[in-house]
């Protein structure tokens, strides 16, 4: 349970604060950013720097989205994330945000 809570809480963080290509809050577009959610939680589980999780978050942006990268921007999404991981603050609780089940219950 646990890690799902983890890694649907990384999803989110995605979700609503990175979100590089502008879907925020659209339902259709609400895992549009799931892939790299895995990638961040084992760079988070086995304590790679902050640096290091914006870098592959730039490295995203530019190489596989084609974007111009926001370095500052991801290096404020990889001290949220760290900070979330050190404090084991994990969606628990079923809560809805937009009509977005947010449950780490949901998650099976």
């Amino acid at each position: 349970m646990a890690r799902k809570a983890k890694l649907r809480t990384i999803e989110i963080v995605l979700h609503w604060a990175w979100d590089p290509i502008g879907v925020r809050g659209i339902e259709q577009a609400k895992e549009e950013y799931d892939s790299y959610a895995l990638p961040v939680f084992g760079m988070l589980e086995i304590g790679a720097a902050d640096h290091e999780i914006a870098e592959y978050l730039t490295k995203v942006e530019r190489e596989w989205m084609g974007l111009e990268p926001n370095p500052a921007k991801n290096a404020d999404i990889a001290a949220m994330l760290r900070e979330l991981h050190k404090r084991g603050d994990f969606v628990s609780e079923e809560i809805t945000c937009a009509g977005y089940p947010l449950s780490g219950d949901q998650l099976g």
